[in-house]
């Protein structure tokens, strides 16, 4: 709803204007399972293309690990979806978060 999306962006916000990169952090998860849930494909890869390097500020395990699924469940859907050059590099993005993923195992 919209005003889940102005919670959000204004704990963002917040988050940005006090330095807080864990709390910025989860609330980027957050609203990434919110995009994938309702695949929102595009602006998912928007929102993990301008978040950056989450996982080294989600201070839980888990939350790391749902991100980095999150994160290629969504490149992998923007490949599906694409055409071309922009296919190809949703495929490459795809491919390199999935490749951390099976070094954990």
């Amino acid at each position: 709803s919209k005003a889940g999306d102005k919670i959000l962006d204004s704990m963002l916000a917040s988050a940005a204007s006090n330095g807080d990169f864990s709390l910025s952090a989860t609330v980027n998860l957050l609203k990434l399972e919110v995009f994938v849930f309702y695949q929102k494909w595009k602006e998912a890869v928007d929102l993990v293309r301008k978040a950056g390097n989450v996982r080294q500020f989600l201070t839980a395990s888990f939350a790391s690990v749902r991100y980095t699924f999150l994160e290629a469940l969504t490149y992998v859907k923007a490949a599906q979806s694409a055409f071309g050059w922009k296919k190809r590099q949703m495929k490459k993005r795809a491919l390199k978060t999935l490749h951390l993923i099976q070094r954990w195992a």
